[in-house]
């Protein structure tokens, strides 16, 4: 069978392992509406007056009423154990998640449901799992367990008289040491969830030989990859990204023919890609990012691979020419290599993100980017890409991230870029881009970060541009741009940073925005009075008016910013006394002969210690600080959707 009608027959399944949490395994059983036999409708009663405690002093909900059918409660099935309709129903799964239990008077009541079928404690406070140390009938029947996100703690000792569990999560809890032997007592395991704990040593490979799911994510393993871990045949999900594993891994990927996904990141694991893994038909996922692998990428790697991730690696050489262009290829993420020559000019329709950030690529952005029509996060920041953006990535509609600062791209903006009204972050700054910016731009109602800066755009700033409704960030400093600071910056809400230095703009500040947090006008040649409506800016917070030719005297609204922390207003022509602002202030009037604080000359306030730089240096630290920790979490929520 053809990976491709795999892939596309079974993307939920694929989706389902990128996301993959083994409660969704867990046993389903069909409601009944039959009663329960006597004894376990008494079991279920105690239980509802624990669950009816919980519940009152925690959020969640539920309909654990004494008076009515346990079958009925939230939570809980039931089924007839066996084709006879006079039969009294027996309760086959419990969930119990988020009640906050943490006492375990209730794991004694429940280990009394000797049909249990599926437990699910995720979500509360305990400290140990059932029947450790009493006698626990429910055990011997049980197919799923989900103790994730609770207390546990120190090893988690004998796993015995599980005979027929299939899924175990024990993810998120702060369970340590060896796990190996411990695994050899659940015979006809299917399932292992032990993500975010401290196990330690090596991975273990006593596990029975059907596994199919292995999460051993984020815990202390150390080692290499072993071989043991090649003989589980039946693994469709393998998974022991960010551990302490060292070492080359073995090219025998062979011996899982059924293998969807496999997590590599975050560890210290090296050499070359291993070639079987573009034998692998059923493969969807390989995340191998934050290793060390060298070498090339291999040819063919995206051929049955959907989402590959090889990001912060040691991988150098050209990208091979069908890298980009695999029919069902969704994600490829090769940030913070050292790869060089050309990116591919053949791009998948089916491509939504494609990550090429901080390498050594050179040439030109094919203009066949158009084909790419899926296309939502595009960063090819950081290279050596030259000439003109080409005008057909207008076509990729869907496209809500751009990022190509840090390159030698030069000419025009086109201005078929206004038809992507789905953008929300553009980032071309640091390039040699020129002329006017589009007016098309103001057709991005979306846009929220706008970086244009160091480049050489001439003209005036587009007053269709500056009043998109959700703006939050504008970089338009160190270019040619001349005229007027627009006035509709004025209705820019939820504006955060505006940095219009190093330009050739004149004329006045028409500031009367009311979110405004942070301002940068300085090296501009602007004339006229700091109008008094800047007092309007409730949460402003850094306002650099400095290096300009501001004259009049400053407003005394200003004493009124509350969230004022940055004020610098050195060399202008300011004049008049300084308004009293609070000591906590960080402020710098320097090069105004005329102003006075208080009675004391401009140049002596002992709350003038901070330079301009030292603000410069907070205002920009902040912005960058921003737009990383949007585009890391940007970036994951796409890749989840």
């Amino acid at each position: 069978m053809e990976v491709s009608k795999t892939c596309a027959s079974n993307s939920c399944v694929c989706l389902l392992l990128f996301l993959w949490s083994p409660g969704l395994s867990m046993a389903m059983a069909e409601p009944s509406p039959r009663q329960l036999d006597k004894a376990q409708d008494s079991i279920m009663r105690g239980i509802s007056s624990l669950v009816s405690g919980a519940m009152a002093s925690s959020s969640t909900t539920g309909n654990w009423n004494a008076s009515s059918d346990p079958c009925q409660w939230s939570g809980v099935n039931c089924s007839a154990p066996g084709s006879s309709s006079s039969m009294p129903a027996v309760v086959t799964k419990l969930s119990l998640s988020g009640f906050g239990f943490s006492d375990a008077t209730i794991l004694s009541s429940v280990c009394h449901l000797d049909t249990l079928q599926s437990l699910d404690l995720s979500k509360n406070l305990f400290t140990s799992l059932p029947g450790q140390h009493l006698p626990c009938p429910m055990k011997d029947g049980l197919q799923a367990l989900n103790f994730s996100n609770n207390r546990l703690s120190g090893q988690p000792g004998n796993l015995s008289g599980f005979p027929n569990l299939e899924v175990l999560d024990l993810s998120f809890n702060y369970l340590s040491g060896n796990i190996s032997t411990q695994l050899t007592y659940l015979p006809k395991l299917r399932t292992l969830n032990l993500t975010s704990n401290h196990f330690e040593g090596p991975i273990p490979t006593t596990m029975v030989p059907f596994l199919e799911e292995l999460a051993l994510s984020s815990n202390r393993f150390s080692g290499h990859i072993p071989m043991g871990l090649f003989g589980y045949a039946n693994l469709t999900l393998l998974d022991v990204s960010r551990n302490n594993l060292t070492g080359k891994i073995p090219d025998v990927f062979l011996s899982f023919p059924r293998l969807s996904s496999l997590l590599l990141s975050g560890n210290n694991l090296g050499g070359a890609i291993p070639q079987s893994l573009l034998k692998l038909t059923m493969l969807c996922r390989f995340a191998g990012n934050q290793n060390r692998f060298q070498g090339s990428i291999p040819k063919g790697i995206t051929k049955n691979i959907r989402m590959l991730d090889l990001s912060y690696n040691h991988l150098s050489g050209e990208m091979p020419p069908d890298l980009l262009s695999s029919d069902n290829l969704e994600a490829v993420d090769l940030t913070a290599n050292r790869l060089e020559g050309l990116i591919p000019g053949n791009f998948s329709r089916s491509l939504q993100h494609l990550r090429l950030a901080g390498n050594l690529l050179n040439g030109r952005l094919p203009e066949t980017i158009g084909n790419a029509m899926s296309l939502a996060y595009l960063a090819l920041n950081n290279n050596q890409l030259v000439g003109s953006i080409p005008s057909q990535l207008g076509r990729c509609k869907n496209l809500a991230l751009l990022d190509l600062s840090s390159n030698k791209l030069q000419g025009a903006l086109p201005a078929e870029l206004g038809n992507l009204d789905q953008l929300v972050v553009v980032k071309l700054q640091m390039n040699n881009l020129s002329g006017y910016i589009p007016n098309s731009f103001s057709n991005m109602k979306k846009l929220e970060v706008f970086y244009l800066g160091q480049n050489s755009f001439t003209g005036e700033i587009p007053s269709g541009v500056v009043q998109l409704p959700k703006l939050c960030y504008i970089d338009l400093h160190g270019n040619k741009l001349n005229g007027t600071i627009p006035s509709s910056i004025s209705s820019l809400q939820f504006l955060i940073t505006l940095a219009l230095g190093n330009n050739e703009l004149t004329g006045t500040i028409p500031i009367m925005p009311i979110n405004l947090n942070a301002i940068e006008l300085d090296h501009n040649y602007l004339q006229g009075q700091i109008p008094s409506t800047i007092g309007m800016l409730s949460n402003l917070e850094f306002l650099d008016l400095s290096n300009n030719n501001l004259s009049g005297q400053v407003p005394s609204s200003l004493a009124r910013l509350q969230s004022l922390t940055h004020l610098f207003l050195s060399y202008n022509q300011l004049s008049g006394p300084l308004p009293d602002l609070p000591r906590s202030v960080i402020l710098n009037v320097t090069g105004n002969p005329g102003l006075k604080n208080h009675t004391e000359d401009s140049d002596t306030p002992d709350h003038m210690a901070h330079t301009e730089d030292d603000f410069r240096s907070a205002t920009w630290v902040a912005a960058v600080t921003f737009v990383v920790s949007f585009t890391v979490s940007f970036y994951a929520a796409g890749v989840r959707m």
